[in-house]
């Protein structure tokens, strides 16, 4: 029964979090399609000729195969001229040379408009477009002392003119680090195209970005408020994830004069973040599974990496980066380690642990795939992957969260309900204790009454006829004491745990009854009479179908005076059932009462309202029911049914 409600809590909350995650994606998948298609194209000697392409119904990406000019830089006079240098080989690489020039001709049909959409190179570029120049990022330069690195996203507008020929030059300078000035992918189409192209991806960017710092904020909120390192682990990472993205921290973020070896070291620094805030928060959830020495020892490790690439020059600090990386892989396997002896050590597993550890898994997949294939992929590059991961582990956990919630929700109504119950039941004990006391007081009150009394005779030396009879009184008074409490212990240590129903034979039931209400009826001068006309059994619980006839002859004694309370049995009125009669020479019911006797709490003598209730369930329980045969002023009769043995 457990399994089964965690196993549909599992589905209530985390098949919605898919749903929701999957439509989105596939929502954003249509759109891009819906506007554009991206298809890669490639410059052959450094010429692409678009001629016979449609650029009206798809974005090209041109492959970086465009003419190379290491350590030079040159414009488009050099080349009419004829003085511009032999290009490099297809095995050279712009990372060996700290600046140089790209040059890529175009072949398009005449008087076209067409766009180009890039991040600029890095780490300053200057572009030039049919010999004019177009844009420049930092300063370009062929020695360290006069270059001012730069980087930005550029949006270049072309024409083809009448010949059709568009010359795109880009000279780039990099003494930032050791590897760059390489192309970036680089894409082409008309106008319109370019501008829904570039709006997806800032809509992706800007929302993803955006959204992990909102939900930074709302961490550090609930840090503050509810003082749990968690949650400050959490708005850490998210931080950290959305500064990844360098289209939003560079581009939309940061002024466009901020300098860019401090934007640079601050970024490489966001990067070397990443898995220690990862298993920051990792560490911080399994707080117990793993040795805290070992989490000092690993943040001492980021703190010295941290320090490093703040004061390195900034071509060592990537590798300073990458080793951090490298560094988190032992305490990673140490920590995965220690959850997994945790939960074999817990025996369990249960729903909240899964959706947690699935967080954990996509956040982990995440900056596993962008350490992968950052510098292989631009995208992966530019705009990370793990924010991604980051998404699907707070989305996870919020349902984890959910679902916790709920089981402590369910888990305090169960216990209100038990409490209430638990009182409900030591209510019902204590008026029942309290009547018995009252009701064992009269033989003792009797008993004490008649040895005073034989007392002060014996005293006196006077013995008449009357005190043997007074002895006598005291033993039968005695007698009825102790039967008394021998039916009350046998009936309070009947009482089970659990409910068991059987054969009840019905005279023992009857007799039962008597001893226990004959005693209790004598205060208002009443009289219990029993006529069993039944010689079937019943099937029951000895103790429930003895409580009912308890609170029925209570009410009944309640309500009469100087009168009969009869109680019988018959099994020839009704088919497979016994039925039984409380009836008193009493006052009667009320009209405006007699409808809601049986519900709880109703009372007209300021009583529990308990009584008739519980004859109601417990008849029920039975497979029974229980009505008011008749009342009035001459007296009420209450009945009810209990299946035969054999019969229910």
């Amino acid at each position: 029964m457990r399994s089964g409600h965690i196993n549909k809590n599992l589905l209530r909350w985390f098949l919605p979090v898919v749903i929701v995650v999957l439509i989105v994606f596939v929502f954003q998948i249509v759109s891009s399609q819906r506007a554009y298609h991206i298809q890669g194209i490639t410059p052959q000697d450094g010429v692409l000729d678009i001629r016979d392409a449609d650029v009206s119904n798809c974005v090209f990406n041109i492959a970086n195969k465009w003419d190379f000019y290491p350590a030079a830089l040159y414009t488009s006079e050099d080349f009419a001229s004829g003085t511009a240098g032999v290009k490099a080989g297809p095995d050279a690489s712009a990372s060996d040379a700290p600046y140089g020039t790209h040059r890529l001709r175009i072949l398009a049909q005449p008087n076209r408009y067409y766009t180009i959409c890039s991040f600029s190179l890095d780490y300053a570029s200057r572009v030039f477009v049919n010999g004019s120049e177009v844009a420049a990022f930092g300063r370009v330069a062929d020695n360290a002392e006069n270059f001012v690195p730069q980087v930005g996203y550029m949006t270049i507008p072309l024409f083809s003119g009448e010949s059709g020929e568009i010359e795109i030059i880009y000279q780039y300078g990099n003494y930032v680090h050791k590897d760059g000035g390489y192309i970036q992918p680089t894409y082409l189409s008309t106008p319109q195209n370019m501008e829904q192209f570039k709006a997806t991806n800032d809509l992706v960017s800007l929302s993803v970005s955006g959204g992990l710092l909102l939900l930074m904020l709302y961490f550090l909120l609930s840090a503050a408020v509810r003082r749990k390192a968690d949650f400050l682990c959490l708005a850490f990472c998210c931080l950290v994830m959305a500064l990844r993205d360098q289209n939003f921290f560079n581009i939309h973020l940061l002024p466009a004069d901020t300098s860019w070896y401090l934007v640079y070291r601050v970024f490489i620094l966001i990067v070397m973040l990443m898995p220690v805030s990862i298993l920051l928060l990792l560490k911080c959830m399994y707080a117990k599974a793993t040795k805290h020495w070992t989490l000092y020892a690993y943040l001492g490790m980021a703190a010295v990496a941290a320090v490093l690439i703040c004061v390195l020059p900034t071509q060592d600090i990537v590798t300073v980066s990458t080793a951090a990386y490298y560094g988190s892989i032992p305490y990673l396997l140490y920590l995965i380690f220690g959850i997994i002896r945790h939960y074999i050590r817990q025996r369990r597993l249960n729903a909240v642990d899964i959706l947690v550890l699935s967080g954990f898994f996509v956040l982990l997949a995440g900056l596993l795939y962008e350490a992968i294939l950052t510098g292989d992929s631009s995208e992966v590059t530019h705009y990370g992957a793990a924010a991604y991961g980051m998404l699907g582990f707070v989305f996870l956990n919020a349902a984890a969260i959910n679902l916790q919630i709920q089981e402590r929700e369910a888990a305090l109504i169960e216990s209100r309900s038990r409490g209430e119950m638990l009182e409900r039941m030591n209510r019902l004990n204590m008026d029942f204790l309290h009547k018995v006391a009252h009701e064992l007081k009269t033989p003792l009150t009797v008993i004490s009454g008649y040895a005073q009394l034989t007392g002060m005779q014996l005293a006196a030396h006077h013995i008449s006829d009357e005190t043997p009879g007074n002895l006598k009184t005291i033993q039968q008074e005695a007698q009825r004491l102790a039967d008394m409490v021998t039916r009350l212990m046998e009936y309070s240590y009947g009482r089970k745990s659990e409910l068991s129903f059987g054969r009840v034979i019905v005279p023992e039931l009857l007799e039962n009854v008597d001893a226990i209400a004959a005693p209790m009826c004598l205060k208002n001068g009443n009289t219990v009479k029993i006529a069993a006309n039944s010689g079937a059994d019943v099937h029951g619980n000895f103790e429930m179908l003895l409580q009912i006839f308890i609170n029925l002859v209570v009410n009944a004694n309640k309500n009469t005076q100087n009168g009969t309370i009869a109680i019988s049995a018959s099994d020839r009125e009704r088919d497979g059932l016994v039925l039984f009669r409380v009836e008193d020479t009493g006052s009667g019911i009320s009209p405006e009462d007699l409808p809601h006797i049986f519900e709880q709490g109703f009372s007209s003598s300021g009583s529990s309202g308990l009584g008739l209730t519980i004859c109601q369930e417990a008849v029920e329980a039975h497979g029974g029911e229980i009505w008011v045969e008749r009342t009035g002023p001459e007296g009420t009769v209450f009945a009810f049914t209990v299946p035969k043995e054999g019969e229910q």
